[in-house]
């Protein structure tokens, strides 16, 4: 921007409040951010204020930090502070004070406070306009509430905030696009970095400006996600604002940061260097645990963004340290596994990597880590390296075997691959590590030939010699004479890990050994322990093999080293191939010394109190020589060899001994693992472990340390211990093992005690299973054991035995008087409530509910064969359960849900083994239990029990069905939930079956009440489940059958409904009935409507027949008084059921969508399908008929049943009619629902043969409505219908109704099936028809019409030979009506009018010599609605020939120009229209005189017309456009002639036909038709008023001498001359003698023109100036013309139009008229002067002004 655009733009700025004049000063006081711009007008400064310091003292209230602002912006003195003459500093001081209020008052925007106080900002200091980038940029955040539309529609938009200029004043908020296109405005986005920096700050973020920030840059970092330049552009700002939110102390500004540069780092990699930098910010600052968790999961997944070599390099130490010290690694783990799926294995690796660098404290802790997260294979590798290379270096080398552990057990591979590239073997690792690592040894003896001892100890270690080794660890020496294997572990590992040492710098083994151990005994049982310790490396344990070798020829002959051989078996379990051969090698130099009696160590091997039973020398030799005679070294598996066949039970014992007293935790795990494997019985040995077994729960966690130091699975052994637990276990104290060991809080061995019951629960006697069971149920009720006792209980293999043994021992009630009273129902005790009242009883109430819970829980997952014992057990727990319910107020509703879900298990059970004999099963306590429940969801259950046992043995619930349904139909089908109708539906299917296969009831009376139950509560069943619910219980009951009774009930419910004006109610039930009746079969549907019409009937009957009444009374379906209503009553519901059986048999629009077919349809497919049953079909058509029987018997049988209204005073004759109006319709609707051939079957008889008139007529509808639903494919029978109408019809025509309705029958037969019909069946219907033309009854006559004009449609030209005899008759007949005023008028015309219309288009030749008489039955047809007639004329205008068309409107006008019809006259001239329209221009010119004298005749019915002004003006609008329309047509050698004629007419009356019309109407009629005509032609007609000019000169100069004074003939005579002179194309009006004629009398029109048209004179003086533009001679006659209608002496309006006149012809040509400006000075400065106030106003602002802009000058130097 330039220094002065600058300047200018600061200048503006400065003036933006400054308000000069008043308007605006108003302006910018009603600016209001609350109120409307009038009411805000309205109010002063300090009642704004008043309420703007209430508001404040609300928002100090909340925060008190706006307290500050009461002594500045809200103080008194602010209401006398104004910005346009305060200094700079001071309007600087104020700036800084509104903004500081606006990012406090940030937060407070949907607080009502805030918008009062900020109102007197904007309305005082206009911080609108001065502030409007801080008050937007403080509400940016609400851009979608109503708040941020209040302030865009007062603020003045800065340029920086553009992209919302749309949304000002606008109902819509901005959208999220909007707020993204305008952050990605880089000015603007640091423009709110810079104001987020002053929010952090000053501290007044908040959590939704936050959220707000966030989004904004997360949407606009994904909206350039594409545009690497942008967003590269874009890292200096975010990383700016996010060292900035960091920088705060608030979590959310934190929390904002981290998601920023999470974001931001995804869609653009950023740099290492800048990702460290980045994650030391976000550590710097960390307070709450909130915030770290989020920086900690930022930090790793910015590390996860890093790309390229060294992206997974170690922390530098200064960073390390910082994570260190906010994140110890305690911390680390702990988090890692709360968010184990976020992605940090980089930084993990990183972090790991660091620790290997610099702090190798923790080098223990790192599997920690290792285990809470997953690595990539290359990042794993790299850490392997690490560590390898650091065990180099690293003096105790032990702490990282803990890793190489953890490594191995994910990717052994990795390891070894990591190894072999450093060139490092896999033992001399191992010997590094001082422990056993890898799985597989195969080169263990060539490593040990080839030790290196730099390789072990590392190239950067020194070795030192054995002596100073020995002086560095004397303490270590051993010199007791005891064994080793006995010895504690810490002593073993510290020897170990020195023999470990020791070979690795390849000190010689003996030396070690004689040094550190200084006994033979020590010596040999170290070696052997280090033999069977798994944490031994497998190359120290060949070291100590060989030893072991040399060591025994040490000892002396007698003694018998069979000692040894339990540990060296435990060594065969070694997975190294090498280790196995030696351990065999040693067995067999054992086996080559002599079999002594003295045992080596026999008494101290295990311990020196331990004493261990042995085998005798014989037996221990055969046994050692069998074993290794077949023992292979490459088999792990020695189990087999172990016991011998001979002998077996002595060897058992042994091993059982060695297996107890050895005090390794690993050989004890293998020799139990061996002796369980071992093909031998448990049972004969475990008896030996009591000892350890029934202390094993106090010594466990001992046991589990020892495992842990001798590196032993501890699972495994205690797996082994629990596996002791044999098969049919007879020692107590294993069983006491084992629920001891549940009860324990040691989950593990709790599981595992579980796993292993569950194996062997089955070979338990049963007392040992119902101990465990009861063992584990009260367990679980005391407290929450440790293990899964449920899952338990519920995978044990219980039987129904176990089962009903526990429920016996858990009753409260006795089932002692079961027996006795199978039927009794459970009482209430006040005693058993009273007992219930005590603390402790309902403790032990509550304990036993628990208890029975789990028992319900049990066997609700067991899959058991139930026994009638249990069923029994069940329901008497199902009263108990009651009992603690109704009297006790416990929450059992869980517990019966789950027992209920058992009895339906049980009865299922039992179903499938064939039981079906019960005893003391008792219904009546499933009756109790579903009424007494308060669970929808628990009675559906005991509803399902029922029918499961109802299915199983109906007599049990025979006696309890009738309750049981009662509730169901009060509750059950009432609940609005699919679940609640499954089950109500499943009960019926099975309890209904029950009901009716018992031979002790009455079906139908059950059925019925059955029935009656479900159907009265109906109207409570949601609508949605009527359906379904009510099919069930149909076809339950046999739908052939129960469907009549149950649509009696609905009937009575339906006709309750009406009686009600519910009507919505009703329709409800109709469409129920309609979708419940398509779930049967249409047979049994039939057969439900004829069973209904035989109840109505029977009901009728009861009227006359006292016997069958009292008779009726009794029966079940006429038990609710029904039976008993007056006649009145009976007759309305008589009346209302037969609506209702023709509403559900009816189809109607809803049906097509109903998939399983309607009615009509189903019966269509019985009656037409081939492929159908014969029988079904039959039986269709015999319950047809029946129905039909019984509809015509109710017919004909009215009078009988009291229907007519003529024998009983108590029916009125509309409720009689009513009945027989919907009896017609239900056969009506019976009768089309039948295929067209059985339809006809049925029909036509009743039609010929039936005496009831009623009848026939209905039969005559039903026939015409069947067949327009029919296709075309129906010739045949509709022409057996119209054979039997031709013969009928004559004998009807005493009742005309039934004449007319069987003449629309034949009418529609005849449209419908047309051509396919035979000719001669064609001519005897016209001919029949043009007879009945003669009738008196306008109805038949219109029906005959009717056919006739179908019948001329199909015959066609054929139909010339009947038009004499049509015609006339027609034309009579319309003639007849004009005076008529008879109902039919309206239709007898229609059908006139549509017999013309086709016969104008089957014979418009023939018709014409009738057209005169065809436009008078169109104009004259009053009661036909328009758009008929018009379409009528169109026909006309479309068959007829235009000239004959042309000729009859003329004739016609005469006629009609005197009727006071308007539509006729509307019509006459629509049709004129059209026939312009249409004709061609050739006949247009020969007719032209015809419609010219039309058209004066027309120019002159104003003269004689009745109409109003309005309507008269219509009429000649349209002649005007028909007449230009006719004129286009024409050539100018035909129209010229004729426009002469017509001008002749206008001016001089020559040719008019009415005398009465006067000159001025005449003229006013031409000028009007000539003025259309200029606008149509334009210049092509200029010339033409050559035939006009005199005399319109000499109308100008009658209008000066006031002899014509009409004023809208002055308008339309200026007019014409305005548009002659504007369309001048041949500067036909520059001719001198023409101008010359025009211009004097057209000027003078000044002197009377009226005010209402002066602007027309104004426009004409101005055009006819233009038109005369350069034409100097004009230019001075008109300017000296309109000089002497601007002198003072002229009048004041003349004066006026003239100035106006002169003002419009300077704004048009005003160049031109320079020359004559001096001549006309003078007037004008007269004029200025003028005492007329509007005279001079217009001079001066309109005159002198025009004048001005022409010359470019001021006007006042001309008049100087």
């Amino acid at each position: 921007m330039s220094s002065l655009s600058a300047q200018l733009a600061q200048v503006a700025s400065n003036n933006a409040t400054v308000a000069l004049d008043r308007k605006k000063r108003q302006k910018l006081h009603s600016t209001s951010l609350i109120y409307n711009p009038k009411t805000a007008a309205t109010q002063d400064f300090e009642l704004i204020f008043d309420n703007a310091t209430k508001a404040l003292d609300d928002l100090v209230d909340i925060e008190p930090k706006f307290a500050v602002f009461t002594k500045s912006l809200f103080s008194e003195a602010s209401l006398s502070i104004d910005r346009n003459v305060q200094t700079a500093e001071e309007n600087k001081d104020l700036d800084n004070a509104v903004n500081a209020y606006l990012m406090l008052a940030s937060s407070k925007w949907h607080l009502a406070p805030t918008l009062h106080a900020t109102e007197w900002l904007v309305r005082r200091f206009q911080i609108n306009i001065v502030n409007a980038e801080m008050l937007l940029l403080s509400t940016l955040n609400y851009y979608q509430t109503p708040v941020f539309s209040r302030i865009l529609n007062i603020v003045k938009l800065p340029p920086l905030f553009a992209p919302l200029s749309n949304f000002v004043r606008s109902e819509k908020a901005p959208t999220n696009l909007t707020i993204i296109k305008l952050f990605n405005d880089m000015a603007f986005l640091k423009f709110y970095v810079n104001f987020t920096s002053k929010c952090i700050k000053q501290n007044v973020t908040y959590t939704n400006q936050l959220l707000f920030t966030t989004c904004c840059f997360i949407n606009l970092i994904a909206f350039n996600s594409n545009n690497e330049e942008k967003l590269n552009s874009l890292v200096p700002v975010l990383l700016e604002v996010s060292a900035k939110l960091l920088g705060s102390n608030s979590t959310d500004c934190q929390i904002a940061a981290h998601t920023i540069l999470v974001v931001f780092a995804t869609a653009l990699p950023l740099k290492k260097v800048i990702i460290l930098a980045a994650t030391e910010t976000i550590l710097s600052n960390l307070n709450s645990d909130e915030a770290k968790k989020s920086a900690l999961t930022t930090v790793g997944k910015l590390f996860q963004t890093l790309r390229g070599q060294g992206n997974i390099d170690q922390l530098p130490i200064k960073l390390y340290k910082i994570i260190d010290t906010k994140f110890p690694l305690e911390y680390l783990v702990g988090f890692l596994k709360e968010n184990n799926t976020i992605p940090a294995d980089k930084f993990i690796t990183t972090y790991i990597r660091a620790i290997a660098r610099y702090d190798h404290e923790k080098l223990t802790s790192i599997v920690k880590v290792l285990k809470t997260i997953k690595l990539e294979k290359f990042e794993v590798r790299y850490l392997i390296n690490d560590l390898i290379n650091l065990s180099e270096i690293l003096e105790s080398k032990t702490q990282l075997a803990e890793v190489f552990e953890y490594f191995i057990s994910i990717n052994e591979k990795l390891v070894l691959s990591c190894l072999k590239s450093l060139n490092i073997t896999p033992e001399i690792f191992e010997i590094r590590l001082t422990t056993a690592l890898f799985t597989k040894h195969d080169d263990s003896a060539a490593a040990l030939e080839n030790l290196d001892a730099g390789k072990v100890v590392g190239k950067a270690s020194d070795i030192p010699s054995f002596k100073e080794f020995l002086d560095k660890n004397s303490a270590s020496i051993y010199t007791e004479n005891k064994s080793l294997l006995s010895e504690t572990d810490e002593t073993y590992i510290k020897l170990s890990s020195l023999f470990v040492v020791a070979v690795g710098r390849k000190y010689s083994p003996g030396q070690f050994l004689t040094t550190f151990l200084t006994t033979l005994e020590a010596r040999i049982t170290f070696l052997t322990r280090i033999v069977i310790s798994p944490s031994a490396p497998t190359a120290l344990k060949l070291i100590a093999l060989n030893s072991i070798s040399k060591y025994l020829h040490n000892i002396d002959k007698e003694s018998n080293v069979f000692t040894l051989v339990p540990c060296l078996v435990v060594a065969l379990s070694d997975v190294s191939q090498n280790v196995r051969a030696k351990v065999r090698n040693v067995l067999s130099q054992i086996s080559n010394r002599p079999s002594s009696k003295h045992y080596f160590l026999s008494k101290k091997i295990y311990g020196d109190d331990i004493t261990l039973p042995l085998l005798s020398p014989k037996d221990s030799a055969y046994w050692l020589k069998k074993f290794l005679e077949d023992y292979v070294v490459d088999n792990y598996e020695i189990s087999d060899l172990l016991i011998p066949k001979k002998n077996a039970k002595v060897y058992i014992l042994f091993w059982a001994n060695q297996a107890l007293q050895i005090p390794i935790p690993y050989a004890k795990l293998v020799l139990l693992n061996n002796l369980e494997n071992a093909n031998i019985s448990q049972g004969s040995f475990v008896q030996i472990f009591e000892p350890l077994i029934s202390k094993y729960i106090e010594e466990r966690s001992n046991w589990e340390q020892r495992c842990k130091l001798n590196k032993t699975n501890f699972t495994g052994f205690e797996n082994a211990l629990v596996n002791l637990i044999s098969n049919k276990e007879k020692n107590q104290f294993m069983l006491d093992f084992a629920l001891n060991g549940l009860k324990s809080e040691h989950e593990a061995l709790a599981d595992t005690i579980s796993e292993r019951l569950v194996a062997i629960f089955a070979t338990l006697k049963a007392s040992q299973q119902l101990q465990i069971v009861q063992s584990v149920i009260d367990t679980t009720v005391e407290g929450e054991p440790s293990y899964d006792s449920i899952a338990l209980l519920q995978s044990l293999p219980l039987s129904a035995e176990i089962f009903n043994v526990i429920l016996s021992q858990n009753r409260i009630n006795s089932d002692d008087g079961a027996k006795a009273l199978p039927k009794r129902r459970r009482r209430h005790s006040s005693a058993t409530k009273s007992a219930f009242q005590k603390e402790e009883v309902t403790v032990l109430a509550e304990v036993h509910l628990r208890k029975i819970t789990i028992i319900l829980e049990t066997l609700d997952k067991s899959s058991i064969n139930c026994t009638t014992e249990l069923l029994s057990s069940l329901f008497v727990l199902l009263s108990d359960l009651e009992t603690l319910d109704q009297d006790g107020g416990l929450p059992v509703l869980y517990a019966q849900e789950t027992l209920t879900s058992c009895l339906l298990n049980a009865i299922e059970s039992m179903k499938k083994s064939g039981t079906t004999e019960l005893k003391n099963i008792r219904a009546d306590i499933l009756v109790s239990a579903i009424r007494n429940s308060s669970s929808p969801q628990l009675q559906n259950k005991l509803l399902l029990v029922v029918g499961a046992l109802a299915s199983l043995n109906s007599e049990i619930i025979l006696h309890s069905i009738m309750p049981i349904f009662t509730f169901m139909g009060a509750h059950s089908i009432r609940q609005d939930d699919s679940y609640t109708i499954q089950v109500v539906e499943k009960t019926i299917k099975t309890v209904v079956p029950a009901l009716l296969n018992n031979q002790n009831t009455s079906t139908s009376d059950e059925a019925e009440i059955l029935l009656m139950s479900f159907t009265t509560a109906l109207q409570h069943v949601p609508k949605h489940r009527r359906v379904t619910l009510f099919s069930t219980l149909l076809e339950a009951l046999g739908s052939a059958t129960s469907i009549g009774p149950f649509l009696f009930l609905v009937s009575q419910q339906y006709s309750g409904c009406l009686n009600g004006f519910k009507l919505g109610e009703a329709k409800s039930l109709v469409e129920f009935t309609k979708a419940l009746l398509t779930h049967f079969e249409v047979a049994d549907q039939l057969s439900g409507i004829k069973d209904l019409l035989r109840l109505i009937a029977k009901l009728l009957k009861t009227t006359r027949d006292n016997e069958l009444k009292t008779e009726l009374s009794s029966a079940t379906l006429f038990s609710n008084d029904i039976i008993t209503k007056p006649l009145t009553e009976l007759i309305v519901f008589v009346q209302h059921t037969f609506a209702y059986i023709n509403k559900i048999i009816k189809d109607d629009d809803t049906d097509y969508f109903n998939i399983n077919g309607t009615l009509s349809l189903r019966v269509h497919t019985a009656l037409l399908d081939k492929n159908s049953d014969s029988e079904a079909s039959a039986l269709v058509k015999s319950n047809f008929a029946d129905i039909l029987e019984q509809i015509l018997t109710f017919i004909n049988e009215a009078k009988s049943y009291n229907l007519n209204g003529n024998t009983n005073n108590d029916v009125s004759n509309d409720q009689s009619s009513d009945v027989n109006s919907n009896l017609f319709a239900m056969l009506n609707t019976v009768l089309t629902m039948l295929p067209i051939n059985d339809f006809t079957e049925s029909a036509l008889p009743l039609l010929t043969r039936s005496p009831n008139k009623d009848i026939r007529y209905q039969i005559s509808l039903v026939i015409g409505d069947k067949f327009e639903a029919e296709s075309i494919d129906s010739t045949i029978p509709a022409t057996k219908v119209i054979k039997t109408l031709l013969t009928r019809i004559p004998e009807e025509l005493g009742i005309p109704d039934l004449a007319q309705v069987m003449l629309n029958t034949l009418s529609g037969l005849i449209s419908k099936f047309n051509s396919s019909l035979e000719d001669k069946l064609i001519s005897k219907t016209i001919t029949l028809a043009i007879d009945k033309l003669n009738s008196e009854s306008n109805e038949v006559i219109v029906s005959s019409l009717t056919v006739i004009n179908n019948c001329i449609q199909i015959v066609g030209v054929k139909s010339i030979a009947y038009y004499a005899k049509i015609v006339p008759t027609a034309i009579k007949l319309f003639n007849n009506l004009k005076t008529s005023t008879d109902s039919m008028k309206q239709a007898l015309q229609v059908s006139i009018l549509l017999l013309m219309a086709t016969l104008l288009k089957v014979i418009p030749s023939f018709i014409t010599s009738n057209l005169s008489d065809v436009f008078d039955i169109i104009l004259f047809s009053d009661e036909v609605d328009v758009p008929t007639r018009l379409s009528v004329i169109e026909l006309v205008v479309k068959h007829i020939d235009l000239k004959e068309v042309l000729k009859v409107l003329y004739k016609t006008w005469s006629e009609i120009s005197t009727t006071s019809d308007s539509v006729a006259i509307s019509l006459f001239l629509s049709g004129l229209e059209a026939t312009v329209e249409a004709i061609d221009k050739k006949s247009a010119t020969s007719q032209s005189p015809i419609f010219f004298r039309l058209l004066l005749a027309l120019f002159e019915y104003r003269s004689i017309s009745e109409f109003d002004n309005n309507t008269i003006s219509r009429i000649e609008a349209t002649v005007y456009q028909t007449a230009n329309a006719y004129v286009l047509k024409m050539n100018d050698k035909v129209f010229r002639p004729l426009f002469v004629i017509l001008v002749k007419w206008a001016f001089d009356g020559e040719g008019a036909s009415n005398i009465k019309m006067t000159d001025v109407e005449r003229l006013i009629a031409f000028f009007k038709f000539f003025n259309k005509l200029q606008e149509n032609l334009r210049g092509i007609i200029t010339s033409y008023f050559t035939y006009l000019l005199e005399r319109t000169n000499t109308l100008l100069l009658k209008f000066i001498n006031n002899e014509v004074a009409d004023i809208n003939l002055h308008r339309l005579v200026l007019n014409s001359l305005i548009s002659s002179f504007k369309y001048d194309k041949d500067e036909y009006w520059k001719s001198t003698s023409r101008f010359e004629l025009i211009c004097e009398p057209l000027i003078n029109q000044l002197t009377v023109i009226e005010n209402p048209i002066g602007k027309y004179l104004v426009k004409a003086i101005s055009s006819l100036a233009a038109n005369n533009n350069g034409v100097e001679e004009h230019n001075q006659t008109m300017n000296k013309l309109l000089a002497a209608h601007m002198k003072a002496t002229c009048s004041s309006r003349e004066k006026l139009w003239a100035v106006r006149s002169v003002k419009l012809i300077y704004s048009k040509v005003g160049e031109s008229w320079l020359l004559l400006l001096p001549q006309l000075v003078p007037t004008i400065a007269e004029l200025l002067e003028d005492d007329d106030e509007e005279v001079e106003y217009e001079v001066r602002t309109g005159l002198v002004r025009v004048v001005e802009n022409v010359l470019g000058e001021p006007f006042d130097r001309y008049l100087d």
